[in-house]
């Protein structure tokens, strides 16, 4: 995992106190080209009441860094989505856990 992908995870702590940043994808997974986007999937209280393109800005505004997709997630969202068959739960079990 590359450092930039530190170094969002970083900033989605700070400015949105995320509980958890998953990293997946093509650049979990080390086979990425060199143009490839960064996928997160954030997990953070901040989310509760946010409509859910709101939530993306918020990640976006909050990082600076526009070539990355944020699937954004309150705690209690995360916790059910990632027990469904969808993109949750296979980034729960193939993603990588940002610090």
């Amino acid at each position: 995992m590359d450092d930039k992908a530190r170094k969002i995870a970083r900033k989605l702590r700070k400015h949105l106190n995320a509980e958890k940043i998953l990293l997946f994808g093509s650049r979990a997974r080390g086979d990425y080209l060199k143009h490839s986007d960064y996928d997160f999937i954030i997990v953070s209280k901040a989310f509760e009441g946010v409509k859910f393109p709101d939530r993306q800005l918020q990640a976006t505004n909050a990082t600076g860094f526009y070539s990355a997709d944020y699937l954004c997630y309150t705690p209690t969202e995360f916790n059910k989505k990632k027990t469904e068959i969808g993109i949750v739960r296979q980034a729960v079990e193939e993603g990588v856990s940002l610090p």
